[in-house]
């Protein structure tokens, strides 16, 4: 009996020595498994190449180099990319290149591929399931002439002279190590032939011939993503920043003229980042009235690339993008610092075209509010004056605003397009100022009652 009773506790303390060890094996199989990277999730579906991707999922590597996806053809051929981002739930990365070589051809041309992707981050993910799988679209074939069946650069693995369309041949792009499968290397929206141009431009001294470009900063590069986005730079030094140049260069083949298809060469841009004055020589000004009054800001009698007006609508393109057609500049200039100080008009936004969108194209588009008047002959705060006729001041408002009507000079002095008070006391002018609206302004808060005849009768020009 009593031997009995010993086997059985030997027999139970080996067990117990051997549940923890067995316990401990399960625990790391466990690991191991949840330590396997898995995609959930990608976005979008259908994806240009050269464009970004997202891969959500579990189990990556928060440090960007230590993940790479993997992108397999339907021929079992891959293409392999580095992440832009990287979380343990979520990578960014941009469809390489080299997914252009692996899509599916039809006739020679490519067409759309769905693509497996795979994850290695410390150990491989499965292949993703159809469901999961993105549908890879080839860049468009742009100026090539071939249809993208043959020519041009083979090693940049993409067919023809101008593969992307970007009017830089694949060879000089492959030589500034831009990509030559897609149009905007860096994503920034701005072309990379744009880019180019702009840099030559740059790069120049007055009348003489432009230098080569650069391949040095400061200047417009198509490998760098920040100077495309709307805060972005302003090369030049115009007030127009590298985006929006770029979109009146693209937009339009001359101020007013809307142009039909793309542009088909970067000789003479229209609006450069490069050049103050991109057209040689520049304009000239309206002679006199109300629009050479308003466009040329500086009076000089020529109009450079800030104060022409590519969609022809009375507003200069400065202007309309971050000068007096928006309705912060009016409290940022009139600060009460050197000057009196101008106040927005409280609790309406009389602003049709406000900026609320991070691509704000005001000066490619003649009519913001699509009410059929262009944006010079619109009236944003309702007053029965033109957005033309109260965007400018003449140099002594301040004293007409001061003596006011019938008195002043020129009593059509104090304006502004956001304010219906301004020059004259309209009808959509407050009856009851708000409690301390007015207490810091140094002028005339409301101008006086409008003169007989008013708004069908004023004059010509603000300056009289």
């Amino acid at each position: 009996m009593r031997r009995t009773i010993l086997i059985c506790l030997a027999l139970a303390s080996a067990a117990v020595l051997v549940l923890p060890a067995a316990a401990g094996a399960a625990v790391s199989t466990q690991a191991a498994k949840a330590s396997t990277p898995t995609i959930t999730r990608v976005t979008p579906m259908r994806v240009r190449v050269g464009a970004l991707l997202t891969i959500r999922g579990r189990h990556f590597k928060p440090a960007r180099a230590k993940n790479t996806v993997i992108f397999r053809g339907p021929d079992g051929r891959s293409a392999f990319a580095k992440p832009r981002r990287a979380s343990r739930t979520k990578l960014v990365v941009r469809v390489p290149a080299a997914v252009a070589r692996l899509v599916a051809r039809s006739s020679g041309s490519p067409r759309p591929t769905r693509f497996k992707l795979r994850v290695l981050a410390g150990k491989f993910s499965k292949f993703t399931s159809r469901r999961l799988s993105p549908v890879v679209v080839p860049a468009s074939s742009g100026s090539d002439p071939d249809g993208g069946s043959g020519g041009g650069s083979g090693a940049s693995g993409c067919p023809g002279p101008d593969y992307d369309g970007d009017l830089l041949a694949n060879d000089l792009e492959v030589q500034l190590k831009l990509d030559p499968c897609i149009a905007d290397t860096d994503g920034d929206s701005v072309e990379d032939g744009y880019e180019y141009q702009s840099a030559v431009d740059l790069n120049h001294n007055p009348r003489t011939m432009p230098l080569p470009y650069p391949g040095k900063r400061p200047y417009p590069n198509p490998l760098d993503p920040a100077d495309g986005t709307p805060a972005g730079s302003d090369y030049d030094g115009d007030g127009l920043t590298l985006r929006e140049e770029f979109l009146l260069w693209r937009d339009f083949s001359g101020d007013g003229a809307r142009r039909p298809g793309r542009p088909g060469t970067l000789a003479g841009l229209l609006y450069s980042d490069g050049l103050q004055r991109s057209v040689d020589s520049p304009p000239p000004s309206a002679p006199g009235g109300l629009l050479g009054w308003v466009l040329d800001i500086d009076s000089n009698g020529v109009l450079s690339d800030d104060e022409r007006d590519a969609d022809a609508d009375g507003l200069g393109n400065w202007d309309e993008v971050r000068g007096r057609m928006t309705e912060a500049w009016w409290p940022a200039q009139h600060d009460g610092k050197i000057e009196p100080k101008e106040s927005i008009y409280p609790s309406l936004d009389f602003l049709d075209n406000e900026d609320t969108a991070p691509w704000y194209n005001a000066h490619t588009d003649p009519d913001m509010d699509g009410d059929g008047v262009v944006d010079g002959l619109d009236d944003n705060d309702h007053d029965g004056l033109s957005n033309q006729f109260e965007v400018n001041r003449p140099s002594d408002w301040i004293v007409d605003a001061t003596v006011g009507f019938p008195t002043a000079a020129n009593p059509w002095a104090y304006t502004n397009p956001f304010n219906p008070c301004k020059p004259f006391n309209s009808e959509r002018c407050h009856s009851h100022p708000p409690f301390g609206y007015y207490e810091s302004d140094e002028a005339p808060p409301v101008g006086p009652n409008p003169p007989a005849g008013y708004p069908d009768v004023h004059p010509v020009t603000p300056d009289g």
